[in-house]
């Protein structure tokens, strides 16, 4: 599958034809590239430029964009010390409502057993007065005021 190739010019500039081989061996025209012209020295100096130019802006591109990834990196990196920050905060309060949790305990219990103590006392003064009142009443009897009418005109 060789290709042959003829090269012809004229004013404007060169053409380029190829030609292939058919199926059948034969030799047929191909596709024709015309190249209107020549680059010159100019046009290839400004080809330069253009090149020069797009590597510049895409240096400049990435200039920024390293700018951006360390920014993005600083925030970051704040973000994860205020996360640390605000864990510390969380567990610190944690600690301290756990400690809070642990003293209103022992509060309730002091409370509870100051309560039953005074429960107790009263159940016992109760008790001491419930005695005292049926002392009273047994050992203070008092007649009737008809009886002791009669007891005092009998004396």
């Amino acid at each position: 599958m060789e290709q042959s190739r003829r090269i012809a010019s004229d004013q404007s500039g060169a053409v380029l034809a190829a030609t292939e081989p058919t199926t059948d061996g034969a030799m047929s025209q191909g596709k024709v590239v015309v190249l209107t012209s020549l680059p010159t020295a100019a046009k290839w100096s400004g080809l330069l430029d253009r090149v020069r130019g797009a590597a510049e802006y895409i240096r400049a591109v990435e200039d920024r964009a390293q700018d951006y990834e360390g920014r993005v990196q600083d925030l970051v990196e704040q973000v994860r010390a205020d996360l640390r920050d605000a864990d510390a905060k969380v567990r610190a309060a944690e600690q301290r409502t756990d400690e809070a949790e642990a003293q209103a305990a022992i509060q309730i219990r002091a409370a509870e057993e100051r309560a039953r103590i005074a429960e107790e006392r009263a159940a016992l003064a109760e008790e001491w007065l419930r005695r005292i009142s049926e002392t009273i009443e047994a050992e203070f009897v008092m007649a009737p005021a008809d009886s002791r009418r009669t007891a005092v005109s009998a004396i």
